[in-house]
Order: C-alpha cells, then sequence, then structure tokens
C-alpha cells in the first residue's frame, strides 16, 4: 500500500520564508496579498519585529518629524524660549506675561485667557454657559469645568502659594536638555499609544472580516484572520500617517477612507489565496 504524504511547504521553502528580509515584509504586506501564505508562515518574533518597525515608522512621522523640524526652524528649545515665547516671569508670588493670550475654542465649547495687566479674576468673570473656562491673571488661575448633569465647579489657584519659585524666559531654557528628554519621554508614550492603536483597529478588522468570511471560508481560524490583518493595514497607515503629517483636514480625512477601504481589499484578496475558493463541478 503506498502512502502520499499530504501536500504542504518543504523545509526550502520553510527557510525561505523565516529568512525574508524585512523590505520584503513590507513589499509583499503593501502591495502583494498574493504573497500573504509566506507571511502567514513567519515566526511571532519576526512578526512582533515587523510591527515593532512600522509603527516607529508611523509614530515618527505623525509626531516627531513635526516637533523636530519646528524646533529646527528655531534653532532648538534654548533659542526658542528665549527668542519665539513671549517674556514671563513667576517672581514674588505673581505672574507676568508680556502678551495677551485668549482663545475661544467652539468646537469643544471652551475658552482660554491669560491677561495678566488684570489684577485678578473672580467666579463672576467666568461664562459658565462654556463647557471649560481657564483664567490667568497677575495673581491667581480660574479654572471652571460644567459636567453634564452635575452642573459647574470653579477651583482657584493663588500665584502667592508659589511665592519661593523663580521662573522665567532663562531659567526655562538653561533646562533645554531636560525640555529634551520630557520630549523623548512623551515621543516614547505616544509610540505606545499608535502600537495600542494599531492592534485594536487589527482587532477590528479581523473581527469584521472573520464574520463575512465565515460561510465562504470557515476553515480559516480567527488567529490567522488578524493575523492577516496586522500586515493588511500596513500601506493604510503609512499613508495616513503621511496625511497627519501634511495637516489638512481633507488630507486626513482623504488618508483614513484609503487606509479602511485598501486594508479590506487586501485582506479579501489575501483570503483567496490562503484558502482557494472550491471549484464548481459540472
Amino acid at each position: 500500500m503506498n502512502y502520499n504524504a499530504p501536500e504542504g511547504p518543504t523545509n526550502k521553502q520553510i527557510n525561505s520564508d523565516e529568512k525574508m528580509s524585512m523590505a520584503d515584509r513590507f513589499i509583499k504586506a503593501m502591495f502583494l496579498p498574493g504573497d500573504y501564505p509566506q507571511l502567514m508562515k513567519l515566526s511571532f518574533a519576526k512578526v512582533v519585529t515587523f510591527l515593532c518597525l512600522l509603527i516607529f515608522l508611523v509614530s515618527f512621522v505623525q509626531y516627531a518629524i513635526p516637533v523636530l523640524a519646528r524646533l529646527a526652524g528655531y534653532g532648538g528649545v534654548k533659542d526658542y524660549v528665549i527668542d519665539v515665547l513671549p517674556d514671563f516671569s513667576l517672581k514674588d508670588g505673581e505672574f507676568f506675561l508680556s502678551e495677551k493670550y485668549e482663545r475661544n475654542d467652539e468646537a469643544v465649547n471652551s475658552y482660554y485667557l491669560i491677561d495678566t495687566s488684570k489684577e485678578s479674576f473672580t467666579a463672576d468673570d467666568v461664562d459658565r454657559d462654556k463647557m471649560q473656562v481657564v483664567l490667568v491673571s497677575r495673581t491667581n488661575i480660574l479654572v471652571y469645568n460644567n459636567v453634564t448633569g452635575l452642573g459647574g465647579s470653579i477651583e482657584e489657584e493663588k500665584f502667592s502659594d508659589f511665592s519661593r519659585l523663580i521662573i522665567d524666559n532663562e531659567s526655562v531654557a538653561s533646562l533645554a536638555p531636560f525640555i529634551y528628554l520630557g520630549l523623548f519621554g512623551m515621543y516614547i508614550l505616544m509610540y505606545i499609544m499608535c502600537f495600542v492603536r494599531y492592534l485594536l483597529s487589527a482587532l477590528f478588522y479581523a473581527f469584521l472580516m472573520y464574520i463575512l468570511t465565515r460561510v465562504m471560508m470557515s476553515k480559516l481560524s480567527f488567529g490567522i484572520i488578524y493575523k492577516i490583518a496586522l500586515f493588511a493595514q500596513t500601506i493604510g497607515a503609512l499613508v495616513s500617517a503621511v496625511a497627519v503629517l501634511v495637516g489638512t483636514p481633507l488630507f486626513i480625512m482623504a488618508g483614513s477612507t484609503f487606509a479602511m477601504v485598501v486594508t479590506v481589499i487586501i485582506m479579501n484578496r489575501a483570503f483567496f489565496k490562503i484558502v482557494p475558493p472550491p471549484t464548481v463541478r459540472r
């Protein structure tokens, strides 16, 4: 009796897949859904490495490049604080800002005002129709928050409580190394948030496609579909990052729409390469 082993990838093919370069992984993930069966054979460690690099590119384009470009344009943190920011100081329990700052954000119904020509602000100066109001005078800060259903509350901080503290442009500029360290810490936080958001987006696409493909391709487990979604989002994530870098609402909306459409298309094409549709017999 002859026994034929089931068909499957040879050791040579498996080794070839495991030795796939990072550039090949990106090209296949973005443009070659027909090669997704090879991506599915990658080890967990290689998938994680791919995702770490992808999220680094996305987060760097979205968050790091705008900040670095602005700082470079101003000559660094120190020059920015001294030459660009208005003169400010906190000394002897009083705050001073050389320019009046006022912002009325209608999108979130909030109002912000820094006017150190005012001796102090009182509760009567608060516009209670706003959801949030922040008023800063020479001697105090008023913060008003209106919580729906619970009413509004006002909190006051007096600069006299910080009479021993002395802060001005020069003292802040001298802390430039620590500011750079803080900016790096913020980038790490943004990187983590971007990574989590990417994983959750992949979960959404996987759950959606899992429901839609159960009838046609029941052989695919949720784990495989989720792994497909992790790779399929690659090109959409990069395009969306560039759209955010451009910054205009039209580009951001177009980038998000493109990301959703192209991810679904890539996943759909990858499905039929991993599990070919049944042939119709006559």
